[in-house]
């Protein structure tokens, strides 16, 4: 029995710990007033119409899939953002709040699952309002008919990002400029993980290599929730819950494993 109350306790600490690291971060990010809320979620959402635009009207692009180029852009686009949106955020999350962690209730992992938690809703929620704005514009498609593989590629995006993102706050304790680094060798992933294509219209046996990217899973299984008629051939749910799985089990044990070297001073 008193372990159990022990138990509790800790995990009631520990959401009052993270509710009001979330609410810090939303006044740091969004400001006091309503405007800066609101251009929380217009800033991503901008974000997403320049691309949205740069395919669909500079590249002419037409979708593989479907009617609509843009729904099939944006289907490719918001799985993808929401695995980079977290990753960076959580990167960055013990650099921007060090000096948090020299309180006693405050623990590493606090200030990840804060981070993680406020940029997934955030980013979720300006999803939802450019499905719906694509939807109301006339383009039925726009409307799930299968939420859970909509639901379970969000997930699997999200925790990714986290335990990539989490291996990132190790390897900047020990190298300062590994973001940077980072970033260009991360860059191809946006080429290369299916927002503007399809599987099956690669080449062989260029195919079986990028079938080993898990963000060109995710985006076909998000892809899925939309179009009843894609080809999931390709698509191994394994092999992307599997990576997902790993990904936070290393970021997470690393975290663990280095904690002090994290939590020295830059």
């Amino acid at each position: 029995m008193f372990a159990w109350k022990s138990w509790v306790y800790v995990i009631r600490t520990h959401v009052r710990v993270v509710s009001a690291l979330i609410r810090r971060e939303m006044r740091a990010h969004f400001g006091e007033s309503r405007i800066g809320y609101l251009w929380a979620l217009i800033e991503p959402a901008l974000h997403l119409v320049v691309y949205l635009i740069f395919f669909t009207l500079v590249l002419k692009r037409n979708a593989p899939i479907g009617t609509s180029t843009a729904l099939f852009m944006m289907t490719g686009l918001i799985p993808y953002f929401l695995y980079s949106k977290v990753m960076n955020y959580v990167s960055q999350s013990i650099a921007s709040n060090r000096n948090l962690l020299t309180l006693p209730p405050v623990k590493p992992i606090d200030v990840i699952v804060a981070r993680a938690t406020l940029e997934s809703i955030t980013y979720l929620f300006v999803g939802f309002l450019m499905f719906l704005a694509l939807y109301i514009s006339g383009i039925a498609e726009a409307f799930p008919f299968d939420l859970l593989a909509v639901m379970e590629a969000c997930t699997l995006a999200i925790g990714i990002g986290l335990g990539i993102g989490m291996t990132n706050i190790v390897i900047q304790s020990f190298f300062h400029n590994w973001m940077s680094i980072f970033g260009m060798f991360s860059f191809p992933l946006w080429i290369f993980s299916g927002i503007w294509f399809l599987p099956e219209q690669l080449p062989q046996p260029f195919r079986e290599y990028m079938l080993y990217n898990p963000l060109l899973h995710i985006i076909m299984m998000f892809r899925a929730g939309f179009y009843w008629n894609i080809n999931s051939f390709y698509l191994d749910t394994y092999y992307v819950v599997g990576v997902s799985i790993l990904v936070m089990v290393v970021g997470f044990a690393l975290m663990q494993v280095a904690r002090r070297k994290v939590l020295e001073p830059t």
